[in-house]
């Protein structure tokens, strides 16, 4: 049985949900700053231990593994404090902000001998399940382009920095191609396996409440072997852009939103066919699954920090490109 302890209780309860679906996982403990927070997850886990700070979590032995819920900017330092303190740790998403912060992670990973992972729980989404399904049976040939958005229109989102809380303040949450564009940028990698090579990207704020952080960001992405994707996070989007458009050699898919049906359009018989594919079945809790099987069964670690270097060099290229106003280079 492995003991968890979730930092965080705001996103964290869902993690909590999760984790105690799981055999061989037990939700042993939360640990937040807040007293109220704390007795929330009491009411919702009857029974579990609670810590008033990280250290009083990493202290207790019973403690086999951390999942930390926090600030994206305090990702990689917990993470490292716990590997160091011999816990297993998995941060969500995204697992830093920086490729430094990345390297140093998985040094103290190396040195202590413990898993480390982050909780892409998107690639547990069925839209994305089912079209990785459609480009390994190569239903449109080759994909030479991508395009990928989140979009929506502000009055469903928070208009003020004190609403959206620290996602307001771009030093701890970094941009939102580290939220929203996190999940793309790791799934765009998942999908072609390429290295990202140069980025393009752009902003857009609200005027009537600008804000730290910006409201709309895009970022025109060409990896290697001349692939290119578009990756757009906005809510300054009237009218919403498709979820997804793959565009390949013998066909293209597409998607309007999250929960929708996949269309292919391809040549059948010398005619232009459309064909309405269902979403196959997923779910997150796949993702603490894997956990459960790397640590009790020696499975393979289905998010491996590694393959996440071209994610956190993708989004900081793109903030860097928004500063100078051009293409960079991806470095990592």
């Amino acid at each position: 049985m492995i003991n968890i302890v979730v930092t965080g209780y705001g996103m964290g309860a869902e993690h909590a949900r999760l984790i105690k679906r799981v055999e061989g996982l037990n939700l042993y403990g939360v640990c937040d700053i807040q007293e109220t927070k704390r007795k929330i997850a009491q009411e919702h886990h009857p029974g579990i231990k609670t810590y008033e700070n990280f250290d009083q979590a990493l202290a207790d032995e019973n403690v086999n593994l951390v999942s930390i819920v926090l600030p994206h900017d305090l990702h990689a330092s917990y993470a490292v404090h716990a590997m160091d303190a011999g816990k297993h740790c998995l941060t969500d998403k995204p697992i830093c902000l920086t490729v430094n912060e990345l390297k140093s992670m998985i040094a103290a990973r190396d040195r202590n001998h413990c898993l480390l992972t982050t909780f892409h729980n998107r690639r547990w989404d069925r839209d994305f399940v089912t079209i990785r399904k459609l480009l390994k049976e190569n239903v449109i040939g080759e994909p030479y382009h991508i395009d990928m958005a989140c979009t929506d229109y502000g009055e469903s989102r928070p208009t003020t920095d004190t609403l959206r809380g620290w996602r307001g303040i771009r030093s701890r949450m970094g941009g939102w191609m580290f939220d929203w564009g996190a999940h793309f940028l790791d799934q765009l990698y998942q999908l072609t396996r390429l290295r990202p090579v140069k980025v393009f990207a752009y902003a857009h704020y609200n005027e009537r409440c600008r804000k730290e952080v910006e409201d709309m960001v895009y970022a025109v992405i060409t990896l290697e072997n001349g692939v290119t994707a578009d990756v757009c996070v906005s809510y300054m989007h009237r009218a919403k852009l498709p979820r997804w458009r793959i565009i390949g050699h013998e066909g293209a898919i597409e998607q309007e939103w999250f929960d929708t049906p996949i269309k292919v359009t391809k040549e059948i018989g010398g005619i232009n066919s459309h064909i309405t594919v269902p979403l196959l079945p997923s779910d997150w809790v796949g993702f603490y699954q894997n956990v459960a099987d790397v640590l009790l069964n020696n499975g393979d670690l289905e998010v491996k920090p590694e393959d996440l270097f071209p994610m956190v060099a993708a989004a900081e290229a793109a903030y860097r490109s928004i500063e100078t106003g051009e293409a960079v280079t991806v470095e990592y």
